[in-house]
């Protein structure tokens, strides 16, 4: 099979936590900023290592239940929200995802750093011919996550990205992977994903007749069979089916 387009997940697969901070630390972090966000919008609360707790933990069960559900993104400044109000905090609702925003420890602050053989590969396969997409599932997108992908040096000119959180559904949602698919103006039979997820990345993928490389990790669903395994992601480019792109 010749592709035209490389269709990637980012974490764990491009970059990874590698020097992640503690979870005491992250905890620090997110409590010092919700201080500062309640200060900046006049309002108080006596424990603010609280205040973002409750809304970091009403975030991760609202994504967990939507992943083992029908796999719509959340809204999750209306789940904070709600949540917050069990600590007496009043926000609304643009003021909830603000504050998700500023507790959100992202990038270099959360240690991310892309592998070492990520950019050259897909500098490779660029100058190979092939066109590249993101199809991630983030709960934070826009320029949050355009600027961790600066950062990490994998700001590589994509020629589409398909997040979560701005395209609405989670992988392995088919709706996510075909808005990466519109976007590059190709047919699934002319994408590969490449992804380190074996429910969400490979099953998900080849579901649509997207054909799947599986960056090899803890399987997390049984009975997948990717098209193909590799350890590193420089194996990619030893693959035969991108050798070169379609023409």
């Amino acid at each position: 099979m010749a592709y035209r387009a490389v269709l990637f997940d980012i974490g764990d697969t491009l970059w990874h936590s590698a020097e992640a901070p503690p979870a005491a630390e992250f905890r620090r972090i997110a409590s010092e900023r919700a201080r500062e966000f309640l200060a900046n919008a006049g309002l108080t609360h006596p424990d603010p290592s609280l205040v973002a707790r409750v809304a970091w933990d009403a975030l991760e069960s609202a994504m967990k239940q939507a992943r083992a559900t029908d796999r719509v993104e959340p809204d999750y400044a209306a789940v904070a929200k709600a949540a917050l109000l069990s600590v007496g905090v009043s926000l609304s609702a643009r003021q909830a995802g603000d504050l998700m925003e500023t507790i959100y420890v992202s990038g270099e602050d959360g240690g991310k750093a892309a592998y070492p053989d990520a950019r050259p590969t897909l500098e490779a396969l660029r100058n190979r011919g092939f066109r590249l997409a993101i199809v991630t599932n983030r709960a934070f997108g826009g320029d949050r996550f355009r600027d961790d992908l600066r950062a990490a040096g994998l700001d590589v000119g994509w020629d589409a990205t398909a997040v979560s959180i701005e395209v609405g559904f989670l992988k392995p949602h088919p709706e996510i992977f075909r808005s990466a698919l519109r976007a590059l103006e190709i047919s699934a039979a002319e994408a590969v994903m490449v992804g380190n997820s074996l429910a969400e990345d490979i099953a998900g993928a080849q579901a649509l007749g997207i054909d799947a490389a599986w960056k090899r990790s803890a399987p997390d669903a049984e009975g997948v069979r990717p098209d193909f395994v590799f350890e590193d992601v420089g194996e990619l480019l030893d693959w035969e089916p991108l050798r070169k792109a379609k023409s």
